[in-house]
Formats: C-alpha cells, sequence, structure tokens
C-alpha cells in the first residue's frame, strides 16, 4: 500500500540526548532537527484503546515510506533511511511544532512493517 502525496506532511525528527544536571537529577535535551515526509493521523481502533485507554487523546499514528535498515543496538533497535535520518524510540519528533522549538511528540513504538508505522505520544 502506498502512501498517498496528498497526505504527505514534513515533519522534523530530534535525537533525544539524556543529560544530567548540577544536582544529579536526569534531563533531556534536543538535537538539530531532520526533515522528513510522512503521514499521521490519530490513534483509533479497538486494540489502540485497550492498549493506551485514557491516554489515547495523546496519542498519533506515523507512517513513513522508504527503504530502511534495522540496526540493532545495546538498548533497542534503530532504523536507518540515511541522511542521517535515524529513528529510535523516546526520540522528538515536530509534528505541530517548528524545527527551532522542542519536540512536541515523542516516539513509543516502532513497528518495522514494509513502511516503518510508529506511535507517538504527546510530550
Amino acid at each position: 500500500m502506498r502512501i498517498k502525496r496528498s497526505r504527505l506532511n514534513t515533519f522534523y525528527l530530534k535525537k533525544r540526548i539524556p543529560k544530567k544536571d548540577k544536582e544529579g537529577c536526569s534531563t533531556e535535551e534536543w538535537g538539530t532537527g531532520v526533515p522528513f515526509l510522512g503521514e499521521q493521523w490519530p490513534a483509533s481502533g479497538k486494540v489502540q484503546v485497550q492498549q493506551y485507554g485514557d491516554r489515547l487523546n495523546y496519542i498519533l499514528n506515523l507512517k513513513l515510506d522508504g527503504a530502511y535498515q534495522i540496526i540493532r543496538e545495546k538498548q533497542g533497535a534503530s532504523f536507518d533511511f540515511g541522511n542521517d535520518l535515524v529513528f529510535r524510540e523516546q526520540d522528538g519528533i515536530c509534528i505541530f511544532a517548528d524545527e527551532e522549538s522542542d519536540p512536541d511528540y515523542r516516539i513509543i513504538a516502532i513497528k518495522p512493517y514494509r513502511q516503518l508505522k510508529m506511535e507517538l505520544e504527546k510530550i
């Protein structure tokens, strides 16, 4: 199944950089935005309702088309599309925010089907 061009939008992927502040508390910073094209829609359906319950209003689905490589890492897997476009869980994506601001959604699940599908949660 192809993605219709009329549904494609430009989003920005921002790598999560975990840090510790002076007091030892964990914080996170975001890298520079890498643009990509994808299709997003709100979460729905019986499975997602059972899985997320009350959080369903804050969940979006995102689908990407293209060839990617799965890279196994110590803390999970990453999905490399080339050109510095590497998707990992916990990274941020600017859906409704602009490129310069912090991301407004975080990747909570990646499903490596023929087209890469992700579930995002509002930060």
